[in-house]
């Protein structure tokens, strides 16, 4: 799942520096096409970061965690860490694409 929010993520931003330097013509079926590749980036993100919870989960938490509350924050430390190390990317190619497509709006008459 990480692959796949890569390759989307990069599609997204691929799609966005397109939009900027494309024709009018080609402009709107790329705009249609940025905001599905940033859709499918937010849901491959969350669907990662379900996998890697899941996955990693057993490890951080024991069956004896809870006479240890430390490794319960620890859990949740590491957890907002990888969120926002995931997350910082997206976020900044959903504001990349935001852009583009506020930039190559047409003007209102």
């Amino acid at each position: 799942m990480p692959a796949l929010f890569a390759t989307f993520l990069l599609l997204a931003l691929a799609l966005a520096g397109a939009i900027a330097f494309s024709s009018e013509r080609t402009r709107k079926p790329l705009k249609w096409m940025l905001v599905v590749a940033l859709l499918f980036a937010w849901g491959s993100l969350a669907l990662a970061l379900k996998q890697i919870v899941l996955r990693t989960g057993s490890t951080l938490v024991t069956p004896g965690g809870v006479q240890q509350p430390h490794l319960i924050e620890q859990a949740a430390r590491e957890g907002w860490m990888l969120a926002l190390s995931l997350g910082g990317p997206a976020l900044l190619a959903t504001a990349l694409g935001w852009l583009s497509l506020k930039a190559t709006r047409r003007p209102k008459r």
